[in-house]
């Protein structure tokens, strides 16, 4: 199995009722937080160590913290009540998939067990799913429309399926137009489900529109005047935000630029808010709005990994696992 950087698909989240600085901030995370996967119920953050807490729409938990499997959840997505998610074990070279319930919290298997397991035949998957498998490669990346689930897994191909797991179609891994062998830059770093098509997003800064179907090529196409290498890709409809490994940002609409900031390193994480019609940037030590005509940012002592929109203002989670209310906030609309 051949490993490299994982790649994040997030989803992007409308605000909920309104909220303001001084109100009362979330419980701590017990954990230091790695992904937060937002439902229409709430959200799920899960640590670097396989940690699972599932949390309200206000990010206050409504589970008991737990492990289900000792391996790092490196992609997920929940449609419906389900979540599909990936784990991956870069040490024990251990990778599988699987779909729990919203709201399952309960401990699994510890990583001795997997380790002493290894070249056996005997398998260990996270506790609480309705179906897990084995995989054999890295995923790299996952996007669903509430249907089909795509995901890639490195060098092996492109699949589709059915949230019971049944496969609908599988493809080769994508082949792309370089004119320039360089490193990495067939690397997929992002899928989206758009429009009915599944884009694919290299770390070159080319992307694939493909049908959500049967998988076949629609179009390729370079995303002009981005600056590659890409880390990220954060889409919300015709919004796109490129990220860059060196820290350049750039917004595009229907393909078109909006705006280019330059930030003070990369980017961990981004969500669009539809409280003014832009996005809300997680940095390096640094927290981003960015709206059409105007953007503003500040500097964290700690590291931020995932905004939260909320009403008027926004949430900020930071590496510690502790909670902030963001500065940046905008007028509620008048209520009848």
């Amino acid at each position: 199995m051949s490993y490299f950087e994982v790649t994040q698909t997030r989803i992007d989240i409308e605000a909920t009722r309104l909220r303001c600085m001084n109100e009362a901030l979330p419980p701590n995370v017990p954990f230091l937080p790695d992904k937060l996967i937002h439902h229409e119920a709430g959200a799920l953050v899960t640590g670097m160590d396989g940690e699972f807490l599932w949390l309200d729409k206000e990010m206050n938990p409504v589970s008991n913290q737990a492990s289900p499997h000792p391996m790092r959840m490196n992609l997920g997505v929940i449609v419906s009540d389900q979540l599909v998610a990936t784990w991956l074990g870069r040490e024990l070279m251990l990778a599988c998939m699987g779909s729990m319930t919203v709201n399952t919290a309960v401990d699994g298997h510890q990583r001795a067990e997997l380790r002493t397991s290894i070249g056996t035949r005997t398998s260990h998957y996270p506790a609480g799913t309705t179906w897990s498998h084995a995989l054999d490669a890295e995923p790299m990346a996952m996007a669903s429309d509430g249907e089909v689930v795509v995901f890639e897994l490195y060098h092996r191909g492109l699949y589709g399926i059915g949230l019971n797991a049944h496969e609908h179609w599988r493809m080769p891994t994508p082949e792309w137009s370089y004119p320039k062998r360089r490193p990495r830059n067939k690397e997929t770093i992002a899928l989206h489900v758009h429009n009915g098509e599944c884009w694919i997003t290299s770390r070159g800064g080319r992307v694939q529109r493909r049908s959500l179907s049967d998988g076949l090529l629609i179009e390729e196409h370079l995303l002009e005047q981005v600056e590659s290498p890409l880390e990220h890709h954060f889409k919300h409809g015709e919004h796109d935000l490129l990220c860059s490994t060196s820290g350049t940002v750039t917004w595009l609409s229907s393909m078109r630029v909006v705006k280019h900031v330059q930030l003070s390193g990369p980017v961990q994480s981004a969500v669009w808010d539809e409280q003014f019609n832009g996005w809300r940037i997680a940095g390096w030590r640094e927290e981003i709005f960015l709206a059409e005509h105007h953007h503003d940012r500040r500097a964290t002592q700690e590291l931020p990994v995932h905004i939260v929109p909320l009403g008027c203002g926004a949430l900020v989670l930071y590496n510690d696992g502790s909670w902030e209310n963001s500065p940046f906030e905008f007028a509620a609309p008048n209520e009848e």
